[in-house]
């Protein structure tokens, strides 16, 4: 950043802080203004022209901060990209999906686009404009379209590629899924990192729209899709054959279910050309446990095959035409396409072995929408006199670690709400306190009967009946799977997976099996779904087709 700083006073004292902007994010907004933001990239829309009012009033941004601004921009920084991720909260940018790019990953996307003959470049999703603005550095002629739906970062976009002095951009604070992107003649590039919101976060509306979308290219769309899948559905429902494009994304998509449109999209009318899978453990984007996948497609192709590779680290990417050729028939077949890009061997054995499904079927623990209400330790559950309605859990994956392949109940152990649906509550008083506990506000917080999946449930306390496991499995750490007996019949909540075998077995013939499990563990790294930092999860199928002796 080259010593810029965020000055911190100037807000004229005159004027009340609007409470929709904080004092960083005013002076933030104000130093956009005056490095030119109303000055290219068209007509604002009301909700950019809204923030402009609120801060015109402020104190100008001191010139020795303009100067050194210019001059990082010009350098090839983004310091208001970096400035907005300092004076808003991670939490408050993960809601937007706003995990902004590094230059490592920015520049051979970049390399990879503008080796085309373009005649327009989109920017989807453009934040703070970095793949914008890169591309302006390099082909200053080239038609450029940023779009994103936070006016905020609009602005900001403006404010950069005015620096630059950017001669043929058009910016629209836009839902980029739904907005009308005119037609041109010649060929459109599209590259950018799509926002990361998960589907607990969008709207029925737009859940509507991306089943409808995804029906048009005769794909099934999973409503549990996040909202990368929608950029990518959104693209291909505007590409033209011979338009190029490359996103970054989570990598997720490569091998869950919902992920199936992506892989359906780049192998029919997106046209993949490349997939490069950037090692879990490495740290993509700054301040977010996500995973990164970098594809390149032409639209309309239909390649015999797929350039694929795993890195390191984003600075071993290089070239995006290079990697190994992957067949279309392989990408075809093969159901999560982690396995394929990083050549992990696929967990067979010899014909002693057996596939876990073929003894047990595997299936989540309670979810119950509110550990912190539902899960009391005893003494908790005996004051409040709600005891009687509890029963012993298995709460955290470490007492599976810890639990040396046999977990028991003790007096130290957690407990579980566990209250009928048919529950009479005026007979009684103190459980129904505790539940007209979960149906009252929290400050600015929802009751807990109001979160997703509460709303869900009728009654809303009504957690189901499912059976104890005989044995529970830890699904999701940095190391395999451990599994344990569950001899007193504990209750799992979804920190844990239950096993439950297909038909009855005797106690030694359970314990025999619970040793196999844990005995080939390590055999078992690599066949879930890595996450960030090598946390490796297993979705209650991909725990069936393990392989045990």
């Amino acid at each position: 950043m080259g010593g810029v700083s965020i000055p911190t006073g100037g807000v004229n004292a005159a004027v009340s802080t609007s409470p929709a902007l904080s004092l960083p994010e005013r002076t933030l907004l104000r130093l956009a203004l005056d490095l030119g933001a109303l000055e290219i990239g068209g007509p604002l829309t009301a909700s950019e022209q809204q923030l402009v009012d609120e801060v015109r009033t402020t104190f100008r941004t001191a010139p020795a901060t303009l100067a050194d601004v210019r001059a990082a921009i010009v350098d090839g920084e983004d310091p208001l990209g970096s400035w907005l991720c300092r004076v808003r909260t991670p939490a408050r940018r993960r809601a937007q999906g706003a995990f902004y790019t590094p230059p490592a990953l920015v520049d051979p996307m970049l390399d990879w686009v503008l080796s085309h003959d373009l005649d327009r470049l989109i920017d989807p999703g453009c934040g703070s404009g970095r793949f914008a603005a890169g591309a302006v550095r390099r082909r200053p002629d080239l038609p450029i379209v940023a779009i994103d739906l936070d006016p905020f970062a609009t602005l900001l976009t403006r404010a950069t590629l005015g620096v630059l002095r950017a001669r043929a951009v058009v910016i629209y604070q836009a839902d980029y899924t739904t907005f009308d992107l005119p037609d041109i003649p010649g060929r459109t590039a599209f590259v950018g990192n799509p926002p990361y919101v998960r589907h607990h976060d969008l709207s029925p509306l737009a859940k509507e729209w991306v089943v409808r979308t995804g029906k048009r290219f005769g794909h099934t769309v999973s409503t549990l899709a996040g909202l990368h899948v929608y950029f990518y559905l959104a693209t291909a429902a505007r590409a033209r054959p011979g338009d190029v494009g490359c996103f970054v994304t989570s990598a997720e998509w490569l091998d869950v279910n919902y992920g199936a449109t992506v892989r359906h999209l780049l192998l029919n009318s997106l046209g993949g050309q490349s997939l490069h899978l950037i090692d879990p453990r490495a740290v993509p984007f700054a301040d977010a446990m996500a995973t990164a996948a970098i594809v390149t497609f032409e639209a309309g192709s239909s390649p015999p095959s797929m350039r694929c590779q795993s890195v390191a680290s984003p600075s071993d990417l290089g070239d995006l035409r290079t990697g190994r050729e992957v067949g279309r028939g392989i990408l075809e077949r093969a159901r999560r396409w982690t396995q394929v890009v990083s050549q992990r061997p696929s967990q067979d054995g010899p014909a002693s072995t057996v596939r876990l499904r073929a003894i047990a079927r595997v299936h989540r623990g309670t979810v119950t929408g509110a550990n912190e209400f539902f899960i009391l330790t005893g003494q908790r559950a005996r004051d409040l006199g709600i005891a009687a309605w509890c029963r012993p859990v298995v709460s955290s994956a470490e007492e599976i670690f810890q639990s040396g392949g046999i977990i028991r109940d003790g007096p130290e152990r957690k407990l579980l709400l566990d209250a009928p649906p048919d529950l009479d509550r005026g007979a009684h008083p103190r459980l129904d306190a505790y539940l007209r506990s979960g149906e009252q506000t929290r400050g600015n917080e929802p009751p807990i009967c109001a979160r997703y999946i509460c709303q869900h449930r009728h009654p809303w306390w009504y957690l189901g009946r499912a059976s104890p496991p005989p044995i529970i499995a830890s699904y999701m750490a940095r190391q395999a799977p451990m599994f344990a007996l569950n001899p007193d019949g504990l209750a799992v909540v979804n920190i844990a997976h239950g096993i439950y075998p297909t038909s009855p077995i005797a106690a030694e013939q359970l314990a025999q099996l619970a040793t196999a499990l844990n005995t080939g563990r390590d055999s078992f790294r690599g066949h879930g779904r890595t996450y960030h930092g090598g946390l490796e999860k297993f979705e209650p199928r991909e725990m069936e087709a393990l392989l045990i002796c």
